[in-house]
C-alpha cells in the first residue's frame, strides 16, 4: 500500500486543556517485523496503524481511548487500541484493516485518566 503525502508527515497533535494529544496513522509496513511481534501486531499492505499519545508538560499520561473509523462505503470499524508502556512513554496502537485506495474517517475519544472530560478527536486519512 502506497500512502499519500499527507500520510508521510510526521503526527498531528492539538492542545487541549493542558494535554497535547498527539496523533497519527500509518501503513503497518513501516513497524520493523520484531517489534511488530513483541506488540502483537499485523503486517500487511492492507493494515495500517493508529497512534494515539496524550502529553502534560513533560510526561506521559495514560487514558481511556476509544474509536472507530468509516469508509468512503459507509461500513464501520471499532477500533481496538493496546496500550504500550516504555521508559517515557505510553501510548495507544490500533491495528486494522483498510481498503486500497480509500478515504478513512476516525472518531476517537480520548479521556485522561486524572480527568472526567473527554476530548472528541476526528480526522480523515486518504490511501492511495
Amino acid at each position: 500500500m502506497l500512502v499519500s503525502v499527507e500520510q508521510a508527515s510526521a503526527d498531528q497533535f492539538i492542545s487541549w486543556q493542558g494535554y497535547e494529544i498527539h496523533y497519527s496513522s500509518f501503513s503497518s509496513l513501516i513497524i520493523p517485523a520484531d517489534v511488530a511481534g513483541v506488540h502483537g501486531i499485523t503486517r500487511a499492505k492492507n493494515r495500517i496503524i493508529t497512534n494515539i499519545s496524550i502529553r502534560q508538560g513533560d510526561d506521559s499520561v495514560a487514558a481511556n481511548i476509544t474509536g472507530s473509523v468509516v469508509n468512503l462505503l459507509g461500513q464501520s470499524l471499532s477500533l481496538e487500541f493496546s496500550e504500550v508502556v516504555e521508559q517515557n512513554a505510553i501510548y495507544y496502537l490500533a491495528n486494522h484493516v483498510i481498503n486500497e485506495k480509500d478515504s478513512i474517517k476516525f472518531k476517537i475519544d480520548i479521556q485522561p485518566v486524572n480527568t472526567t472530560d473527554t476530548y472528541h478527536l476526528q480526522f480523515s486519512r486518504h490511501y492511495y
